[in-house]
């Protein structure tokens, strides 16, 4: 069987065996969602010498020698070949017309916008919906498991990594060059490169904002995570009033357009 198929089987016998087994609480409280704390610390702290001595300065270069409108470009191509992957988990969330969305987004950025470049699709009232597979398992109730800090990719969970496993599988970068191992090694490479780079750049501002901010700067980060996953929900859960607050720290979702 082919290793992507073995994949997807995979993923879909979790997703039907955690519905299954499904508690009503796809996330548990903070005081119960970090087990392994004392571990997380320590890989938080590796993380934070890896962003502030590796990928900040790289990123404070690339903010040196381009300009916000260069950014933005760069941003939008990046977040056009996204696209897909949100169609894709659209589709598997069963909302039909938010995956025909993402695709018409990806069809006129891709033609008018040159790539991306340009969002001339919110000009035919198509908004940027970004999803992932994280949010699909969590619709199909696979919880999200203990809060893991994850060495270079920072806050997480075992859904949450999982989701970013199969959404890197899903890049059309990938599918693209994967017959092509010399093709793949030229273009993926720089691709990933270019991509967080990106992200560093435009993420970097309100990371110093936060950690300047912070008693604790890890409980700090651990509660803005959980705060975000909160927003994501179950199909066959009840609806819940409370309040969530949406702080974006993931890779995949959305491409910011600070400058």
């Amino acid at each position: 069987m082919n290793k992507h198929l073995k994949l997807a089987a995979g993923c879909a016998a979790l997703i039907i065996l955690s519905a299954c087994a499904f508690d009503g609480k796809l996330q548990r409280p903070e005081a119960e969602a970090d087990p392994y704390e004392a571990v997380n610390r320590k890989v938080f702290s590796f993380n934070e010498g890896f962003y502030e001595n590796v990928m900040f300065p790289i990123a404070r270069g690339y903010r040196k020698v381009t300009t916000p409108f260069v950014r933005e470009r760069v941003r939008g191509v990046v977040s056009n070949i996204q696209e897909p992957i949100s169609a894709i988990n659209h589709l598997l969330q069963l909302k039909f017309v938010d995956s025909m969305q993402n695709l018409g987004r990806f069809a006129l950025n891709t033609t008018l916008g040159l790539g991306g470049m340009f969002d001339v699709a919110q000009g035919w009232n198509l908004e940027p919906d970004k999803t992932g597979f994280n949010e699909t398992m969590a619709s199909w109730c696979v919880a999200e498991g203990p809060y893991l800090v994850v060495p270079f990719l920072g806050a997480s969970s075992p859904r949450g990594l999982t989701g970013t496993a199969v959404d890197a599988v899903a890049d059309p970068v990938y599918w693209v060059t994967y017959n092509d191992a010399n093709i793949s090694a030229k273009v993926s490479y720089p691709y990933a490169a270019v991509k967080y780079t990106s992200v560093a750049e435009a993420y970097m501002d309100i990371y110093d904002d936060l950690k300047s901010n912070s008693v604790d700067f890890y409980s700090t980060m651990r509660s803005a995570y959980l705060q975000n996953q909160s927003k994501y929900k179950c199909r066959f859960a009840p609806e819940d009033s409370s309040q969530s607050y949406d702080f974006d720290f993931e890779v995949e979702d959305d491409m910011t357009d600070q400058e």
